[in-house]
């Protein structure tokens, strides 16, 4: 009889088959990365090709070391073993490894990260001059390097009066991001520093990768005096060359960036504007001087009062002009006056008369239609809380009124009503 197995016994048997087949052990495949969302801790994802989907797994720890941002659509190669998830019955392939196909891992991250900072606008942030007569240049580079030895021989040749203050670093491996950002943080303490020079040597894209780190991108930009960037040569082109005020193909590039050209030749500037200077000056004096003395000579220095003459005429005129305007008013308003004056006194009177009179009429007018006569006659006025009494049907048995007399008011009660 054929033995029934239970769907545990049959899942532990393809779980042994899965990790003993030495096919399976190590696989290396090529696909698309499929529904992928990144998670806080392990990832689980797809890979797929044009004809068949399988379920992917990385574990946090190997997920963390990876050097660029895993991306939905993006190719890679992969390297893993296939294993079998016994609670659900699924196979998926357990990843060790992974890395854009076609491009470095480095290279893809370096890419990514340009484009999140260009995105930003980082940039295009930093774009302040260089001080063209620097009395204190700081170099962050390595204390051993040719880096420094050159920087040091180009500014001694060009401008030796400035000084050149070491900031030792790290540039290459793993302690090497801290100990930039470390010397960053000191050269901000450091006063009087007008140009920081940041670099290394040339070397693989592993050996420069410190300064493609985007932490030291951001602490760069946040630097208070300017920044040049030299690290590896033309080619080689790093973020920290991206985010600088400047970028120097070379150390000795960086260092004649940071100082002015040589001392003999800016004597010689001098010189040549100094020159310059006192003939523009020697111009200026002479057409001055000869200014100077038209203004002596004329009229205005030599006979002042000539320019005042005109004025005290004018004056006179108009003077004596405002004097007869004058005059004629004043004799036009008293004759007015002398012909209106006695007209008016009869005038005003009879006014004043004719008011009284139809002050008169208006009041004997007012008093026949003033209710405190016709309550002087004998009547009376009756109302209640909400207004004049008119009727019988106003008023209720009992109800208080109140009746206006031409010498008061009393008080009443409603004892009876009977109507005509």
């Amino acid at each position: 009889m054929a033995e029934y197995l239970t769907v545990s016994a049959l899942t532990k048997y393809l779980k042994r088959k899965f990790t003993g087949d030495p096919y399976l052990k190590e696989v290396y495949l090529t696909a698309e990365v499929s529904n992928y969302r990144q998670r806080p801790g392990h990832q689980y994802f797809s890979l797929k090709d044009d004809g068949a989907v399988i379920n992917a797994t990385m574990f946090k720890g190997l997920f963390d070391k990876l050097a660029f941002k895993l991306e939905a659509g993006m190719k890679v190669n992969v390297v893993g073993h296939v294993d079998l998830y016994a609670p659900n019955g699924s196979y998926s392939l357990i990843v060790s490894k992974i890395e854009p196909d076609g491009v470095g891992a480095l290279y893809q991250a370096l890419e990514q990260l340009k484009a999140k900072l260009s995105q930003a606008g980082a940039f295009g942030i930093l774009q302040r001059p260089i001080q063209k007569f620097p009395k204190k240049i700081a170099v962050i580079t390595s204390p051993s390097g040719a880096v420094i030895r050159d920087i040091l021989t180009t500014v001694q040749r060009r401008y030796p009066i400035a000084e050149v203050i070491l900031f030792p670093a790290v540039v290459q491996g793993a302690g090497a991001v801290p100990s930039l950002l470390k010397q960053l943080k000191a050269v901000k303490e450091v006063a009087g520093i007008d140009t920081l020079i940041i670099g290394r040597g040339g070397g693989s894209i592993e050996d420069l990768w410190a300064f493609n780190d985007e932490t030291l991108a951001q602490e760069i930009l946040t630097m208070p005096i300017p920044v040049i960037s030299s690290v590896g040569h033309e080619t080689d082109t790093t973020i920290a060359d991206y985010i600088a005020d400047q970028r120097a193909a070379t150390p000795t590039a960086a260092a004649e960036l940071a100082t002015p050209i040589q001392l003999l030749d800016l004597w010689n500037n001098l010189q040549q504007l100094q020159t310059r200077l006192t003939q523009r000056m020697q111009v200026q004096i002479t057409q001055q001087e000869q200014r100077l003395t038209r203004l002596m000579q004329s009229y205005v220095l030599t006979q002042p009062e000539r320019l005042y003459e005109g004025h005290l005429q004018r004056v006179d005129q108009v003077q004596q002009r405002l004097y007869q305007v004058m005059q004629k008013t004043v004799q036009e308003r008293r004759h007015r006056y002398e012909i209106v004056v006695p007209k008016l006194d009869p005038l005003v009177q009879r006014y004043v008369e004719r008011a009284q009179q139809q002050f008169i009429r208006a009041a004997k007018a007012l008093d026949l239609v003033s209710p405190l006569a016709i309550l002087g006659r004998g009547y009376s006025l009756v109302t209640k809380e909400d207004g004049l009494i008119r009727s019988i049907n106003d008023v209720e048995i009992n109800e208080t009124i109140d009746i206006r007399l031409s010498d008061g008011h009393v008080n009443a009660t409603i004892t009876q009503k009977e109507e005509q």
